[in-house]
């Protein structure tokens, strides 16, 4: 019989844990007023919350550049070709009360089990790398469009 190799400690994640994560990854951050783990650049605002139930881990972006209506077409064909292309984030456009088109991105990851910790650094550090990543995959895509 072979040796059973232990299993990696499963933890729940919550807010100090991301926190400290991001700390190792060297990615600064901040806690915005209502009480959400964020980091906050020129163009996108990354949140990190978690479900009401505590099963559900989201990286939610908000991207900062407002787009008219009249965009929402070209915007669709974009992140049609973004979401079919790209595992994470999946990006949709949301609707002010103003009128003006926001992008939002989201990443989930189920977490009631528990998750290794390592394996939550590395979704943390691929999702927020990537919520950057299709930061400028639009801007270029759109220069292309409109260019």
């Amino acid at each position: 019989m072979g040796s059973v190799t232990p299993s990696p400690a499963v933890v729940q994640p919550d807010r100090e844990l991301v926190e400290e994560i991001l700390d190792e990854l060297d990615i600064e951050h901040t806690i915005d007023t209502e009480g959400d783990l964020a980091i906050s650049t020129a163009h996108l605002t990354i949140f990190f919350l978690f479900g009401k139930e505590g099963d559900l881990f989201t990286v939610r972006t908000f991207y900062d550049r407002p787009y008219s209506v009249d965009d929402k077409p070209m915007l669709l064909t974009a992140l049609n070709e973004w979401n079919a292309d790209t595992m994470w984030p999946k990006v949709y456009t949301f609707t002010q009360d103003n009128g003006a088109l926001r992008l939002v991105g989201d990443s989930q990851l189920y977490i009631g089990a528990g998750v290794t910790r390592e394996h939550l650094s590395t979704v943390i550090a691929h999702w927020v790398r990537f919520s950057i990543k299709f930061y400028r995959w639009l801007t270029g895509r759109i220069a292309f469009e409109t260019g």
